[in-house]
């Protein structure tokens, strides 16, 4: 038998970090002759993986934050490669988090010999589409989680893979095992964002909205901080005592799927969140700020109609979604209101929700990704 298998992981944020870790386990369990290292998150480490960086030190959000810390990514990145080099492994698994992994992708194909495997695919066919000849060029297989991205790549004559949603499991064995408790108040949930940036953009308007709808509807108000955010931030931002603010675990979603699954009403940044709460069946709006020189190269890159993820695969607006001027106190209260107050409103939603999730959980899946990625090491 062959030892000294090497995989390098390149996860640079939360999700990415607790997805890549499931799959690090699953490859695990397939073959124990693999020594992993990367970028990644206390959830990889436990998992075994030997952190090269934390993703934190890479996690930033919008053109004008990267081009502020440029100099320190540029940092990161020449470090990145360096420890590539240095480690040679036999392959690399980039994660998501596109802006850094496809840059990388492209550096690396200039001189690793190895195999490069994308899971969770950045959104190309979202936006900024003109980064497929990077994964053309520099990737040798796309493993992806939405089932019309098989077709999208092969058009483009790109090797993909549909290995099922990471969420899908977690998801199922949650709804299973748990039912919809009684409570005396209306469940209204904030989540701001797992970064820094987002919370002191987001958050403010988000927690007086409500406010506002807590004291029309005596509601029970609930954040959910991201483990990337010191709660005092939260607090000093939302300074409240309104709030019952819970640590989102990422490692163990239990308690944080109790808070959604429960929710009358979640308002959400973009991101993850978008489908934990379509599939939990939680009713939700998306909120949504950046600066006015972000949101103007991004609006110039976006190829759909839409930001959140639901409305993306349903192709019409199943939920509200309020983006830089649209993103206002008011927008929001009556969107609560009438999700609150408004049973066939919430009822259709859910609707659409359930057909999401049949069309995303109920696609057969050909080869698991850790197989897929197994055959490699031989």
């Amino acid at each position: 038998m062959t030892e000294g298998y090497k995989i390098f992981f390149i996860a640079g944020e939360t999700s990415g970090d607790l997805h890549a870790s499931n799959l690090l386990g699953k490859i695990k369990s397939k073959r124990q002759n693999i020594s992993f290292f990367g970028i990644g998150g206390r959830n990889l480490q436990s998992k075994g993986m030997k952190l090269i960086l934390n993703y934190k030190e890479v996690n930033y959000i919008g053109f004008g934050t990267v081009f502020i810390n440029f100099y320190k990514l540029k940092k990161i990145f020449n470090t990145t490669l360096k420890e590539i080099k240095k480690i040679n492994p036999d392959l690399v698994i980039l994660v998501d988090f596109p802006g850094f992994n496809l840059r990388i992708a492209k550096e690396l194909r200039k001189f690793y010999k190895g195999k490069i495997i994308y899971y969770i695919s950045p959104q190309l066919w979202a936006w900024h589409k003109s980064r497929i000849s990077i994964i053309r060029n520099s990737v040798d297989r796309m493993l992806v989680v939405f089932p019309f991205e098989v077709d999208f790549y092969e058009k483009e004559g790109i090797i993909a893979d549909f290995v099922g949603h990471p969420l899908k499991d977690k998801i199922v064995n949650f709804i299973g095992a748990n039912k919809i408790e009684k409570k005396e108040n209306i469940q209204i949930s904030l989540l701001p964002g797992s970064r820094v940036e987002e919370i002191k953009k987001i958050l403010p308007i988000m927690s007086e909205s409500a406010v506002k709808l807590k004291n029309k509807f005596n509601a029970d108000l609930n954040i959910l901080c991201s483990e990337n955010i010191d709660i005092s931030l939260i607090q000093n931002t939302i300074k409240s005592k309104n709030f019952n603010i819970f640590r989102n675990n990422s490692e163990d979603n239990e308690n944080n799927y109790k808070i959604l699954f429960n929710s009358d009403f979640v308002i959400t940044k973009s991101g993850t969140s978008n489908l934990e709460c379509c599939l939990l069946g939680a009713p939700f709006c998306l909120v949504y700020n950046t600066s006015y020189f972000n949101y103007l190269i991004g609006k110039s890159l976006i190829t759909v109609d839409y930001l959140s993820i639901v409305n993306i695969l349903s192709g019409k607006e199943v939920i509200k979604e309020f983006i830089q001027k649209e993103f206002t106190i008011e927008n929001i209260f009556s969107e609560g209101v009438r999700i609150i107050t408004n049973d066939k409103y919430v009822d259709k939603m859910k609707e659409y929700f359930k057909k999401l999730k049949d069309n995303l959980f109920n696609k057969i899946i050909e080869t698991e990704a850790e197989d897929i990625i197994c055959e490699y090491l031989k």
